[in-house]
Parts: C-alpha cells; sequence; structure tokens
C-alpha cells in the first residue's frame, strides 16, 4: 500500500524512491531508501490525536 506524501513530508523524509504510472520505483540507496532531516522535523511536533477504541475486551472489532 502505497500512501501520498505531503510537501512538507517530503522535505522531512528525503526518499530514493519515486511512484510513476502506479508503480513504486526504488532507487539505488542503501537500506530502504529514506532518511530524516532531524533538523527541518523539529519544525513539526509530534500532536497525539485521540482514535475511537473501536475493540472489545476480547479484542474483536465492533463499531467502526
Amino acid at each position: 500500500e502505497y500512501m501520498f506524501h505531503t510537501e512538507e513530508t517530503d522535505e522531512v523524509f528525503p526518499h530514493d524512491y519515486a511512484l510513476r504510472a502506479g508503480r513504486l520505483y526504488v532507487g539505488d540507496t542503501p537500506g530502504i531508501g529514506v532518511d530524516i532531516d532531524e533538523k527541518l522535523a523539529a519544525k513539526y511536533p509530534y500532536s497525539p490525536k485521540q482514535l475511537p477504541i473501536a475493540r472489545l475486551e476480547d479484542g474483536s472489532m465492533w463499531d467502526w
């Protein structure tokens, strides 16, 4: 599954892959080809969100 990124995400996480014509092309960078610009990332502090609890105590899904 691939999610398109915002411009800010692309700046903070430089990557060596490209999505063209519905295909994901990997680059030559070692590893998974994703880096992080920590100075730029500091401009976007983490803001936790509260998701609804959609599981019963037995782990089954409900009301999603």
